[in-house]
């Protein structure tokens, strides 16, 4: 029995040494396989570092790089995500685009085999990037606070600029509100002349046409070759649904048209305070609709005008029916007193000359009658006859100013007055005819 304990013992000890030995063995292969990836990291990173300080003592920041005789062709493709706030009172739109350029620096080309990366990202103010303008804009916000330059071992140098602009935009509202207006973004790179560097421009069109009032219906980019500095412009074509205005303005404006047509069924002595009231109405609605259109220094809305026309017709038979009732006013007075007179004298001429004058023998001119049934027959006919003609006439006036207008919105043009100087105009340039 102590043998076997003995035994049972030893057993148990060479299982220990084995199981230490294995542990050991085990902790220096994790060891030697941490250390080249540990080794080969801080060599990955020394690398790096070593090439960034070799390409940024290199490069001058504020210099464009040098492109031979040739001017430095930057390629620029706009992708236009959005188009928001379209403000026409204040002749204003927000863009939301996003500008990929890129060019080729030899200075910040490297050797794949030496080291070996194929790009690496430096902060945007440590190279060399275009300096770009917004003419019309009074408002830009980026959406990266510090964006990053991408670089290439071939040379080739990436960088993407996201933007929300604010611009003014020179609308069309001659048709308002079925108007069609292009707004344009004039990129100008003020610090460099056209023989030092040239755009080369793209477009990409990623808005999508909401339920809005203005929708995007086509977005273009071209690059001006006739200007001292560097110039592309995007040109956005907004279209006016009209929908909101149509339903707000125009809709309402009819229907007071008709109500105002209306008005000629209703009696004479009761269509006085009506009309006055259709009227007083109006100009209180013309009034608010007048601040809510833009204005324009050349190019009114035809709109404008249609409501000013409107507010003249309702001027006109309101006018018609003061005239008409004291035109049949004074006629009454007129033909009351001259049948009062001619009873006056009959019954004057009937009396006896030794019969004194009796009260009850005279006739109340309020009251009578005699003579004055046959002359308020005349009298009706006459007024209706003159209500009648007037509306037939001012149905004309209606039917005429609506041609008129219609005629007006079809072939009328109008003409912007041009800037003085060099006449430009955002950012295209007037063709001078002659």
């Amino acid at each position: 029995m102590y043998f076997h304990f003995c035994a049972c013992a030893q057993m148990s000890g060479a299982l220990t040494n084995k199981m230490k030995v294995t542990r050991i063995c085990l902790n220096l292969f994790l060891l030697v396989l941490a250390m080249p990836q540990k080794t080969w990291q801080n060599s990955t990173t020394s690398l790096e570092m070593k090439l960034l300080e070799s390409l940024l003592n290199t490069n001058t920041p504020c210099q464009i790089p040098k492109n031979g005789t040739d001017p430095l062709l930057v390629d620029i493709t706009v992708v236009m995500s959005n188009v928001l706030e379209v403000d026409i009172l204040k002749y204003t739109i927000s863009s939301v685009l996003l500008l990929n350029q890129s060019w080729y620096n030899k200075q910040l080309a490297w050797d794949e085999a030496e080291f070996p990366f194929a790009t690496i990202t430096v902060p945007w103010n440590s190279v060399w990037t275009p300096s770009l303008t917004v003419q019309e804009s009074f408002d830009i916000k980026w959406k990266t606070e510090s964006p990053e330059v991408v670089l290439h071992s071939d040379g080739k140098v990436e960088f993407m600029l996201a933007l929300r602009i604010d611009t003014n935009c020179n609308f069309d509202l001659f048709y308002y509100p079925r108007d069609n207006t292009r707004c344009t973004l004039s990129f100008y790179a003020l610090a460099n002349k056209v023989n030092e560097m040239e755009f080369k421009v793209s477009i990409e069109n990623q808005v999508l046409n909401v339920k809005r009032e203005y929708l995007v219906t086509d977005v273009k980019v071209t690059s001006l070759k006739n200007m001292p500095q560097p110039c592309f412009v995007v040109m956005v074509n907004l279209k006016n649904t009209g929908i909101r205005t149509l339903l707000s303005l125009v809709v309402p404006s009819i229907a007071l048209l008709v109500a105002d047509l209306c008005g000629f069924l209703i009696p004479l002595q009761d269509r006085l305070s009506y009309m006055i009231t259709l009227l007083l109405a109006y100009l209180v609605f013309h009034s608010s609709l007048i601040s809510s259109l833009p204005g324009s220094s050349s190019c009114n809305p035809l709109l404008i005008y249609y409501y000013i026309g409107l507010l003249v017709l309702l001027f006109l038979s309101t006018i018609e029916t003061v005239l008409v009732t004291k035109l049949v006013a004074n006629n009454s007075n007129r033909w009351l007193n001259y049948g009062f007179q001619q009873e006056k004298g009959k019954a004057t001429t009937m009396l006896p000359e030794d019969q004194s004058y009796n009260a009850e023998h005279t006739r109340d001119p309020g009251t009578s009658d005699c003579g004055t049934v046959q002359e308020s027959s005349h009298l009706k006919q006459a007024s209706a006859g003159v209500d009648k003609l007037f509306f037939i006439i001012y149905l004309g006036l209606v039917v005429m100013f609506h041609f008129l207008f219609a005629a007006l919105w079809l072939l009328w043009k109008c003409e912007s007055e041009r800037p003085p100087g060099e006449d430009h105009l955002d950012g295209i340039k007037w063709r001078h005819d002659g």
